[in-house]
């Protein structure tokens, strides 16, 4: 069975990447070879991305606001 490759760019340095599919699963770390930043790979709406620590806390902090706004709304 061929492996399906997936293109994904580097949020910092913007370098394009090939990664095998078969051989990456979401939560996965990788280090761009370009500047060397740890980074997760991301599966949305199908799509593969790659993201940095701070852009997945951003995302969870985001989330959680939209918890505690809808809380509030309650009183």
């Amino acid at each position: 069975m061929a492996s399906a490759m997936m293109k994904v760019t580097c949020p910092l340095c913007k370098e394009p990447m090939e990664l095998d599919s078969s051989e990456h699963d979401e939560g996965d770390f990788v280090r761009c070879e370009e500047c060397g930043e740890l980074l997760t790979l991301e599966v949305k709406k199908g799509k593969f991305k790659l993201v940095t620590d701070q852009e997945k806390k951003f995302e969870e902090m985001k989330g959680l606001d939209d918890e505690f706004d809808t809380e509030g709304d309650e009183e």
